[in-house]
């Protein structure tokens, strides 16, 4: 007999499990308070890569994400050509301090494997011809690195799973979690049960709130009481801009010193800064000021910037586990409930689908999540 697979969320993670676990056989439930892929997973700069991450373990479970995206964009009859455009990061640096930085972490992603290579002024210019800057001190290639179509990833995987058989609860929020019972409210207050073997949770910062209706705990930070501390960043504030249509030239990612670049799905360009957006708070009016300037600063570098718009800001809440790295793992002892939660989920996706699909439904651990159970947060 087909196992039931009840999947709660369907941001990026949970359309992917929905389409391997469908894929797999499984018989699948998805069931979200929204449409697909309409809550973190729409406010997220959607950088695929394992650039800088520690410990060692979390880079490398991100590396696996990225050849994860590899080889589904490869695969002729999967699609993930049509969502992770792999074009490269170029960093730049614009004093000598920042390409002494650049060039020692060149150095270790390289001994860690990790492609990478440096950059003079002029083949940065090479690199992105419409690139503008007085001061130019150098910067690096990462060649394997690109951006994903997070609105097509999603309405195509889950469109995918639903014509092989898995049924799509949108509209409905989950109110209840009991053993593998997962009860919800409609919009209209109907109050629907959902019955399989298996509930996974991959409902972001809702994954807590959930398991406390169940009256077990998640450790995760919870949104609602973790806002900016004095003189400290807000790592959780995701701010995403989008520009209207433009001819911007730009050919690949972009990072430099206050802002990160790269081109957007309609045309334009899609810009965001993790430190400047978490200055402010989500009820901070002043939150509002980002948009604007980090426009500025995309102009300094692209002036062809100068006379465009900002059309689009998403505002979104990081899924934060309480130690900043990702979470795969039963939450019961039964093995009735599973959950997943991260801040890399774009990254991490298509890896993670595959791996706990395998672990829900013949009970084999892929080596990758060892470091990422939940006994590192248990208490003696």
């Amino acid at each position: 007999m087909k196992q039931k697979v009840i999947v709660i969320g369907a941001g990026i993670i949970g359309c992917s499990l929905a389409d391997e676990l469908s894929r797999r056989g499984a018989a699948v439930t998805v069931i979200d308070a929204a449409e697909a892929g309409a809550g973190t997973s729409a406010a997220t700069f959607a950088w695929v890569n394992s650039n800088n991450k520690t410990p060692v373990e979390y880079a490398d479970l991100n590396l696996l994400g990225l050849q994860a995206h590899e080889r589904a964009a490869r695969a002729a009859d999967h699609g993930g050509d049509r969502w992770f455009h792999q074009i490269g990061t170029v960093q730049i640096a614009q004093t000598d301090d920042e390409m002494l930085a650049i060039e020692r972490k060149v150095e270790k992603l390289i001994a860690n494997g990790y492609e990478a290579q440096l950059l003079t002024p002029d083949k940065v210019r090479e690199s992105e011809p419409a690139l503008s800057l007085d001061r130019l001190a150098g910067g690096a290639l990462y060649p394997k690195e690109g951006w994903i179509d997070v609105q097509t990833m999603c309405m195509t995987l889950i469109g995918r799973a639903i014509e092989a058989g898995t049924t799509f609860a949108p509209y409905e929020t989950v109110t209840d979690i009991q053993a593998t019972r997962v009860t919800t409210i409609t919009k209209d207050g109907s109050t629907r049960h959902h019955d399989g073997d298996v509930v996974i949770l991959a409902a972001g910062n809702g994954s807590k709130r959930i398991l406390a209706a169940g009256g077990m705990d998640f450790p995760t930070l919870d949104p609602a009481v973790h806002g900016v501390q004095a003189g400290t960043e807000n790592t959780g504030i995701g701010i995403i801009s989008t520009t209207g249509p433009i001819n911007s030239g730009i050919r690949h990612l972009v990072r430099a010193s206050g802002i990160a670049m790269r081109p957007a799905r309609n045309g334009g360009i899609t810009f965001a800064d993790h430190p400047t957006g978490g200055k402010w708070d989500l009820g901070d009016p002043r939150i509002w000021t980002v948009p604007a300037l980090l426009l500025e600063r995309a102009r300094e570098l692209y002036p062809v910037l100068k006379d465009t718009a900002t059309e689009n800001v998403s505002l979104g809440i990081r899924v934060l586990p309480e130690d900043g790295l990702t979470i795969a793992d039963w939450v019961t002892e039964n093995k009735s409930i599973y959950a997943v939660a991260t801040h890399s989920g774009v990254t991490l996706s298509a890896h993670l689908a595959g791996a706990v699909a395998e672990e829900v439904l013949t009970g084999n651990r892929h080596q990758s999540l060892n470091t990422f159970s939940l006994s590192r947060f248990a208490t003696t």
